[in-house]
């Protein structure tokens, strides 16, 4: 059930007041007592809110002391490309970066204009770089991706222009908690104020230019210009708002943007499900002022703060889900490309549809954990042409099958989107009917469950056999697994299969609780019954496992 004010604009009240946020991010001081205060890797880099004390000065500081240690050994030895987005954190966050950087003789790539720079831009850079030098730069991306206004967050990406994997960020998490730690006896980063760094420190860098130029290596702009479909683009205040204005002018497209003032409140946002304020373009509430406008236009995209997402909006549909447009995406790029050595990358809690698609006309689904990290050596080594999450974030290769980026594009996905729109007309962002007839239409949702600190560690490490169900809603399980179809990965959860559908169910990295996504071909009432049948599963485990 919706909250009552989702989908509607944003209250005064409710508009977060910059000041004291700034403030608290250069006096607080972390509690190393309290363990959500701590230096904490989830899924996408460390984020919290400079108010309750888990995102501050010390936090970044200790965070890029850290990577400044270990990126030798990561192998990185060139500069630095340190980008952030629009959030009201993100502008001190950046300056405690570049202070650390400096203090350990560490060159920093910036932006040219000190502009704000998307995460498929700051991917794009590591790679486009690396390809011509043989000192290979990495990159700190500061962002809390879609999370609300008050919050702050940062982000390492490796030599290969993606998100550092498991073993590197709990590398740096445990560093810059040991430096936390320490600085509470004395000081222990190596810093120099902003006002004394030398200005050979830091080099100018054209993000946005070079990003929006190359795009037509991996876009048919050319298309999108012939057809001259009117699109809307919402910026949604984020850092790719100029990208948006440059793509219109470069390549000539009919494009109405949006939303694209520099805005750290977002006080222009309407609230999302739960009544929170939340930048999610995967959202129908947060993208509800796009909605209400589509019917002039014959497609409208959104994009996040970092732009690490993107939302696709037809007249005829709504916005189109991200399974859908991880479906409908496939299926065109592999059509169009020319690829014949490719394979499609998922997330373990994605649709069956693009596995059914795929068995279809033989192309392997590399099926990984939660994380867009998991894609990156396989987008870098050109494995898989394209890789996406439930959750709207996805890349794909250059149109002649090497690397673009490594990272999450909404930017790319949002133009394919336009593409797809241009060449195969109004029906082109939908599953063919005669498809969904053979395979089935499924329904995918989520529900979240409440539970312990110690239930969700011990979900985390659920062995199989701990479900002791045989059936879900009437369906006979027909697997019962804790780890990714590629390389046996841990998922951090359970995944449990029917004829008819499947569960997964995960802890939460922030809250007390954890989430259950599932997928029912028996409808909306299937799907209501399948996600409840799990969360039942689930708690009778965990409680056996408590005995």
């Amino acid at each position: 059930m919706a909250h009552e004010l989702a989908g509607r604009p944003v209250l005064e009240q409710d508009v977060i007041d910059i000041q004291p946020l700034v403030d608290a991010y250069f006096d607080n001081v972390p509690d190393m007592s309290d363990p959500t205060q701590l230096v904490s890797f989830g899924t996408s880099g460390h984020r919290g809110t400079s108010l309750n004390g888990t995102f501050t000065d010390l936090h970044v500081a200790a965070i890029t002391q850290a990577i400044c240690d270990g990126r030798r050994q990561f192998g990185a030895t060139g500069p630095v490309f340190v980008g952030q987005d629009t959030h009201a954190l993100s502008q001190p966050a950046m300056i405690t970066v570049l202070e650390v950087l400096a203090g350990n003789g560490i060159t920093a790539m910036v932006d040219s204009n000190m502009d704000f720079v998307p995460t498929p831009s700051m991917s794009r850079a590591i790679i486009r770089y690396n390809e011509s030098h043989d000192e290979k730069a990495d990159g700190i991306i500061i962002t809390p991706s879609h999370n609300p206004p008050d919050n702050g967050g940062i982000k390492y990406n490796t030599i290969i222009g993606g998100p550092a994997d498991t073993i590197v960020t709990k590398w740096i998490e445990v560093r810059a908690n040991e430096y936390l730690t320490a600085y509470c006896e004395h000081d222990e980063f190596k810093r120099i104020s902003i006002d004394n760094i030398e200005p050979t420190a830091q080099v100018p860098y054209d993000f946005k230019g070079l990003y929006v130029e190359e795009l037509d290596d991996v876009i048919n702009m050319e298309a999108i210009k012939a057809s001259n479909i009117r699109v809307l683009v919402d910026a949604l205040g984020g850092s790719g708002a100029k990208y948006w204005t440059a793509i219109k002018e470069r390549y000539g497209l009919n494009l109405d943007i949006i939303h694209d003032d520099y805005d750290p409140t977002f006080s222009f946002m309407t609230y999302d499900h739960d009544g929170k304020v939340r930048m999610d373009c995967s959202s129908p509430h947060a993208m509800a002022a796009v909605i209400d406008q589509i019917g002039h236009y014959d497609i409208a995209v959104g994009n996040d703060p970092d732009y690490d997402r993107y939302g696709i909006v037809v007249k005829e549909d709504g916005l189109i889900s991200a399974n859908e447009m991880l479906a409908v995406g496939a299926k065109y790029l592999f059509t169009t490309r020319g690829w014949k050595d490719k394979g499609v990358g998922k997330t373990v809690v994605c649709t069956t549809l693009i596995d059914k698609w795929a068995e279809s006309v033989g192309i392997p689904v590399y099926e990984v954990p939660v994380g867009f990290k998991y894609f990156a050596q396989l987008l870098f080594d050109g494995t898989i042409g394209i890789g996406g999450e439930e959750s709207a974030g996805a890349s794909f290769l250059k149109k002649d099958g090497s690397v673009w980026t490594t990272d999450k594009d909404g930017i790319i996905m949002a133009l394919l989107g336009m593409e797809i729109r241009a060449v195969m007309g109004t029906t082109g962002l939908k599953m063919a009917d005669e498809f969904l007839a053979q395979y089935g239409e499924p329904k995918f949702g989520r529900i979240d469950a409440a539970c312990t600190t110690l239930q969700k560690q011990a979900l985390k490490k659920l062995d199989a056999t701990a479900i002791t169900a045989t059936e879900v809603d009437g369906d006979e399980i027909t697997s019962i697994r804790t780890t990714s179809l590629y390389n046996d990965m841990p998922i951090d959860g359970v995944r449990v299969d029917t004829e008819q559908g499947w569960f997964v169910a995960r802890p939460s990295g922030t809250e007390d609780l954890y989430k259950i996504y599932g997928e029912s071909y028996k409808g909306e009432h299937g799907l209501v019954a399948l996600l409840t049948a799990g969360e039942e599963i689930v708690n009778a485990a965990l409680a056996n496992d408590e005995e």
